[in-house]
């Protein structure tokens, strides 16, 4: 419904500026049917309705999408001077794309390269280090549902995230969960952070993962791993509570 609302509000201006008539109301119609497919667009690809309502699994991206896209066909081709024709696009763009970075910088959206199926993928070995200095690999935890978690010291959206996978644990630690952190960085780095934040839950380090994982390109990015070892779900950024806590229950 909110797709139809707003195609017909860009339909009626359009309908308008060809009669010549309203011209005020017409680009106003215009304007916000436009401005609301972009909001969906933005919303779908960043993950704002939920990891379960993303951009491939909405039938609504790919029609706001193309309305956009035939919207944009039409601005350029309008009789206009280059500046206002060329300039008002551009603007719009940078607008759109400080609202992106703003969603990913507060920790609730997730980038595009990670918006995709896992289709249900076997999760390949991981070797880590944990906090001992002992070699722990993750073929150790099967038959555990394991929510595996890449994080940095220097990542604002993974300290918003972490305490909420350490309730998780606590919570379904008796029904199987364990959430295992692993970071890339030094031990005189993890260290002292460790020192003064506690999480439940396993913490490791790493030298190296494998090319799967993308570890190191994106965080927080994590990874929910089924008891027989494969990929249920993968995320990065962090996610509504509620999903997540469906996402582990419905794996338990």
């Amino acid at each position: 419904m909110f797709v139809v609302a707003a195609s017909a509000a860009v339909a009626l201006g359009v309908v308008l500026l060809r009669a010549g008539k309203v011209r005020v109301l017409a680009w106003l119609a215009v304007a916000m049917g436009l401005g609301s497919l972009g909001l969906l667009v933005l919303a779908q690809l960043t993950g704002r309705f939920g990891l379960e309502h993303l951009w491939f699994r909405s039938p609504s991206f790919y029609i706001a999408a193309l309305i956009l896209v035939a919207a944009g066909i039409w601005w350029l081709r309008r009789p206009a001077p280059r500046t206002l024709r060329f300039g008002l696009p551009v603007a719009l763009l940078l607008c759109v794309a400080i609202v992106a970075v703003t969603a990913r910088l507060h920790g609730r959206s997730a980038p595009l390269a990670m918006l995709l199926p896992t289709l249900d993928t076997p999760a390949p070995e991981l070797i880590y280090f944990d906090t001992a200095g002992r070699k722990r690999t993750l073929a150790e935890l099967e038959g555990k549902v394991v929510l595996l978690n890449f994080w940095a010291t220097w990542c604002g959206p993974c300290r918003l995230e972490m305490p909420m996978l350490s309730k998780l644990q606590r919570e379904h630690q008796g029904d199987g969960l364990v959430v295992l952190y692993v970071s890339l960085e030094d031990p005189d780095v993890l260290a002292p952070f460790l020192a003064s934040n506690r999480f439940d839950g396993i913490q490791g380090r790493l030298d190296r993962a494998a090319p799967f994982y993308g570890a190191g390109k994106f965080y927080p990015l994590s990874y929910l791993i089924s008891r027989d070892g494969r990929v249920a779900q993968r995320w990065s950024g962090r996610p509504r509570e509620d999903w997540l806590s469906a996402q582990v229950a419905a794996n338990l």
